[in-house]
């Protein structure tokens, strides 16, 4: 399991019922802030955070959570396309990470 793992999990956990969510940093987790509108159904990384990231070094993929579990969304799959970034998901009722590429 990558490190990021762990650590995102920790994030997701303190932030259900909303989903968490980060990026990957130069192999690390960076922790972001979720400001969507309902962060219980959707997520939108701050903007500020991404920015603050980007300039630590290389953004390697998105990272969050799915606490209600599930897969990877219609809107999630468009996201992920229009990043040009790997996506983890991580389902956190039945522990699963999905990965998911442009």
């Amino acid at each position: 399991m990558p490190d990021f793992r762990c650590e995102f999990e920790q994030h997701a956990l303190q932030q259900a019922p909303q989903e968490a969510c980060g990026l990957i940093v130069n192999g690390h987790y960076w922790r972001c802030r979720n400001i969507a509108d309902d962060p219980t159904i959707d997520f939108a990384l701050d903007p500020r955070d991404y920015v603050a990231a980007s300039m630590a070094g290389k953004i390697e993929a998105i990272v969050h959570s799915h606490p209600m579990g599930g897969g990877a969304s219609k809107a999630d799959l468009r996201s992920c396309a229009y990043t040009r970034l790997p996506w983890h998901i991580w389902s956190m009722p039945d522990d699963q990470w999905l990965t998911i590429t442009p």
